[in-house]
């Protein structure tokens, strides 16, 4: 088996980098907490000296692998974002490549899927509009649970998640139509469960409205949510019937060839 490649003078080290070593330490202890840790937690967590435990934070931080809120230390959504240089070709992103395609082009709007990464959602697949006027977003965009229709179909359908992130504190307002009270939105997710998808218009950016549908695995898990996202100005009452029927019926058929058997005609 070829290891290295002397023609390119490139070889495996003989022993590892410690403080590459001790850094990966660092992020796998803050990336299995997804409510983040504290500098304390991680160095008790690590094993690691505290003034090395302490450096290993700053600079983590200061590169973008790590961000800090409130004193508690969280993956850093740099990460994610340089994701978007590498298509992520799970098996979930080729299934749903064609069901996104095929929604843009029944919709004419841009279809979207969004994976849950801890207390937020992370954008992952995507057929964009071919209209001028278009929602500005990108592979690897990260997004709350609380705003908008993506994310309330992850608290609808997960009941641990929904509590942590509404018995948290308080949810953050992006825009006058983000919902901010906790009982309110529990009742909208009631609905959403009942009737199997949700929109949502102007809780996470002005201007902006969308449709969004579970897809659920072969264990009868939600794995992911598919929608579309559109401008505002196009989301009549005409458009919003038809398009949720589109939306369902895609994130229908990518729930099947994920190979999950709705047992009732409902889902």
């Amino acid at each position: 088996m070829v290891v290295g490649d002397a023609r390119a003078g490139v070889r495996p080290p003989s022993q590892p980098i410690l403080v590459l070593a001790k850094s990966r330490r660092v992020i796998d202890v803050v990336a299995a907490d997804p409510a983040g840790l504290t500098w304390r937690q991680v160095q008790r967590a690590t094993g690691l000296p505290v003034s090395t435990t302490v450096r290993l934070l700053q600079n983590l931080v200061a590169e973008g692998f790590l961000d800090v809120i409130a004193g508690r230390y969280l993956v850093g959504l740099g990460v994610l974002r340089w994701a978007r240089s590498r298509r992520i070709e799970s098996r979930l992103t080729m299934l749903a490549q064609p069901e996104l395609d095929a929604l843009r082009d029944a919709t004419g709007e841009t279809a979207v899927l969004f994976v849950r990464h801890g207390d937020q959602r992370v954008l992952v697949g995507l057929a964009e509009t071919r209209h001028e006027v278009v929602r500005l977003i990108g592979i690897g965009q990260v997004m709350p649970l609380h705003a908008g229709s993506a994310g309330k179909v992850f608290l609808a359908y997960e009941d641990e998640v929904r509590d942590r992130v509404l018995d948290f504190g308080e949810l953050t307002s992006y825009t006058p139509g983000t919902i901010i009270d906790a009982d309110r939105l529990r009742a909208e997710l009631v609905g959403i469960q009942s009737c199997g998808w949700a929109d949502s218009v102007a809780e996470r950016d002005h201007g902006t409205a969308s449709i969004s549908a579970p897809v659920h695995d072969h264990t009868g898990e939600l794995a992911a949510v598919l929608g579309i996202g559109v401008p505002e100005q196009r989301f009549t009452d005409a458009n919003r019937s038809m398009w949720t029927e589109a939306v369902v019926t895609a994130a229908r058929r990518l729930s099947a060839a994920l190979g999950h058997a709705e047992l009732t005609a409902g889902g």
